[in-house]
């Protein structure tokens, strides 16, 4: 008896336990949340190299070249789905720059919407344009 009144108590806690990691408010930073596997996230067990259970080579994301939805100077409210906010540190439009603050440092920069190319000879869709990302950058939301 009980065992079904644990897993009944598990069952119905399980939705809870399982919360997102990604939070965020539709103004605020995205943030996500990593944790290593601890429930304090501290004092993991140390895993040396060569265990046998990693068999996949680690590589770069790659989000070098990418599709500009727009760029702007002022954080936008919307973006286009699939996109990311980014803020690029010491770019301009125009000669002028936007700001951002994080942590409590003042950064000076552009706003861009962008998605990595799918791959290199992707086509940029009409009204977009291509772009680069280089330097400082702070990923701030997906829509």
């Amino acid at each position: 008896m009980k065992k079904i009144v644990y897993l009944l108590m598990l069952t119905c806690l399980f939705p809870v336990l399982s919360k997102a990691q990604f939070t965020g408010s539709e103004k605020g930073n995205f943030t996500v949340i990593v944790t290593d596997g601890t429930y304090s996230s501290k004092n993991s067990p140390l895993r040396p190299p060569g265990d046998g259970r990693f068999k996949d080579p680690i590589r770069p994301l790659g989000m070098v070249d990418a599709i500009q939805a727009g760029a702007f100077l002022e954080r936008p409210d919307y973006g286009k789905e699939g996109f990311l906010l980014i803020f690029c540190v010491n770019e301009s439009i125009g000669g002028k720059q936007g700001t951002l603050v994080m942590n409590g440092e003042e950064f000076k920069g552009v706003y861009r919407i962008i998605r990595q190319k799918m791959k290199v000879n992707e086509e940029i869709p009409p009204g977009m344009t291509y772009y680069r990302l280089e330097g400082t950058v702070f990923f701030l939301g997906i829509s």
